[in-house]
């Protein structure tokens, strides 16, 4: 898969949190644990820009940077997502095109992939998201401004429980399994139980019952679809 942004760190929660952010904004991300896996990604698929999580690292030892401009041609922007204070770093860190220091303010972040974006030549940008809108009996979901509605009432889900409705949406009929839901909503290296799944489905499931029947069908043994509400005659 291709994306905009790859976003290299070992934190699932980090990534959830970068990921509805982003998406949301139309930057496709992907995420890379593993340092050979980011660098390989780099070379193949040249990112409109790089996340890396440094929160580890103390000022001055951006070696990962380094390396990632190496695999980029120097031509990658990255910007480095650090624990440490303002005051420690500059604009002018080698091989850093930015810092964004914790507690990280979304509105910088976008600003600066926004910044990059708006520089490119027109055959390379993406834009502004699709209008992505997923309609299933009284729901609405729409990707774009990351809102889920029922019977015209707000349904206010997690990150992750939006993932798993959106997944859902997509493909309403098809019985979707536990494993399916997981490779698709949780980052790639975390480690998911079924059971996690099912308690994730079940804050979906209530959310949505405030506001009308039950559309989340549970397939024993195999896992989750969604059923068409009857119709009043």
């Amino acid at each position: 898969m291709h994306a905009d942004v790859l976003i290299y760190t070992g934190d699932p929660e980090l990534f959830l949190l970068l990921e509805y952010i982003l998406e949301a904004e139309g930057f496709p991300v992907r995420l890379c644990v593993h340092e050979s896996e980011l660098l390989a990604a780099i070379r193949a698929e040249e990112p409109l820009a790089v996340l890396a999580d440094c929160s580890d690292s103390r000022p001055g030892e951006f070696s990962l940077c380094r390396r990632i401009g190496e695999a980029g041609g120097d031509s990658i922007p990255v910007a480095a997502l650090t624990n440490a204070s303002r005051a420690e770093f500059s604009r002018d860190t080698p091989a850093v095109d930015a810092v964004i220091c914790s507690p990280y303010d979304p509105r910088r972040l976008l600003d600066f992939l926004e910044g990059i974006r708006a520089n490119l030549p027109n055959d390379r940008r993406s834009g502004a998201a699709p209008e992505q809108i997923y309609r299933h009996a009284d729901i609405e979901l729409s990707v774009p401004s990351v809102r889920v509605t029922r019977s015209g009432h707000a349904v206010y889900l997690s990150a992750l429980q939006f993932r798993l409705l959106l997944h859902l949406m997509r493909m309403p009929a098809v019985v979707h399994s536990r494993d399916d839901l997981i490779a698709a909503c949780w980052p790639r290296e975390a480690e998911v139980e079924p059971r996690t799944v099912d308690i994730h489905i079940g804050h979906v499931r209530r959310a949505l019952n405030r506001f009308g029947p039950d559309v989340i069908r549970t397939v024993r043994s195999v896992g989750y679809a969604l059923d068409a509400l009857n119709q009043p005659f």
